[in-house]
């Protein structure tokens, strides 16, 4: 009997025939949305971008890019691989930058960071403000995390960095504390329970509480440790984002368990009132993580080194150590 390769799907794609730069030239015009932007973008003649996009049309079987107005606009078909081709060229860059030192003064390299909705404000003006001093050709960019998939956006390359509480971070990644604080259960001061001098279980128990399903671990994280006390949270309302349940308390007869630094900082009326639990309640912890294969890298380190610098300076004058 004779064995036969099985024949190739029309579709299929034998990235051998392929130019690889060819995908520089696309990215280059869908950022730019425009053939002449792009050939001055990446030092090539019009022409010479043409010719290279006629044959990537050919490659693809598809028109990828139509005149609209003055440049051009990417079909359904570019959408679909811009994100994928932009995440490659990236990866390509920092694997090649990994290897040669890095000058902050003159790199172009991107790096990609996630945040939560918490500390965006805190981060993002400082880091930026530093980096346009010190290295103005990086390129920052801010993307808010959602779920708890972050990690997973670690090990696949489409983040450089992302901010996480400490119980929930991999083995297979690295991390640097930023701060830690303990847990408080915030009321209204209008609240049936805010002129106490402190709350009993009794109390935890009659209280409909209110959490964000931003970071869902998180909420399981606080459950179980009301669970090991022999309590059930009582749970009346799901925010999308963290920030939210600061004002939605403060108006309101529901209770939230929060960080004590956020308590204070969204506290800006002095409408929260702020309570121990009757019961042991251990510190939380935010650290920045990154992924193994970052650790040697220059330009990594110099930009994790600057993110740990000014969250955890942020945290000690806003909250110095007792």
């Amino acid at each position: 009997m004779r064995l036969t390769a099985p024949k190739k799907r029309p579709n299929s794609v034998n990235i051998r025939e392929l130019d690889l730069n060819l995908l520089l030239v696309f990215n280059a015009i869908y950022t730019e949305r425009s053939i002449s932007k792009a050939a001055k973008k990446l030092g090539m003649s019009q022409p010479a971008v043409s010719n290279a996009l006629r044959r990537l049309r050919h490659f693809t079987g598809d028109t990828l890019f139509y005149k609209a107005g003055t440049g051009v606009a990417p079909t359904r078909a570019a959408m679909t691989l811009a994100i994928p081709v932009s995440h490659a060229l990236d990866t390509v860059e920092r694997g090649l930058s990994s290897v040669r030192s890095f000058d902050p003064a003159t790199s172009t390299r991107t790096f990609r960071i996630g945040v939560n909705d918490l500390i965006h404000d805190t981060l993002v003006p400082a880091l930026v403000g530093l980096a346009r001093r010190e290295a103005p050709n990086l390129t920052l960019e801010f993307i808010l995390q959602t779920g708890d998939m972050a990690q997973d956006s670690l090990r696949n390359g489409f983040l450089d960095l992302i901010l996480m509480p400490g119980f929930a971070i991999g083995d297979d990644v690295a991390s640097a504390k930023v701060w830690e604080e303990p847990f408080t259960i915030i009321v209204s001061r209008q609240h049936p329970l805010a002129k106490r001098n402190r709350l009993t279980i009794e109390d935890i128990q009659s209280m409909s509480f209110a959490f964000t399903t931003h970071l869902p671990r998180l909420r399981h994280y606080v459950d179980d440790i009301f669970r090991s006390h022999g309590l059930e949270r009582a749970v009346s309302c799901a925010v999308a984002d963290t920030r939210s349940l600061y004002p939605l308390v403060a108006v309101s007869d529901l209770a939230a368990c929060v960080g004590r630094h956020f308590a204070d900082q969204f506290n800006t009326n002095d409408s929260l009132v702020m309570f121990d639990a009757p019961f042991d309640l251990p510190t939380i912890s935010a650290h920045l993580v990154w992924s193994l294969d970052a650790e040697d890298d220059e330009g990594h380190r110099w930009v994790r080194e600057r993110v740990v610098e000014i969250l955890a300076s942020a945290f000690r004058l806003t909250r110095p150590a007792a």
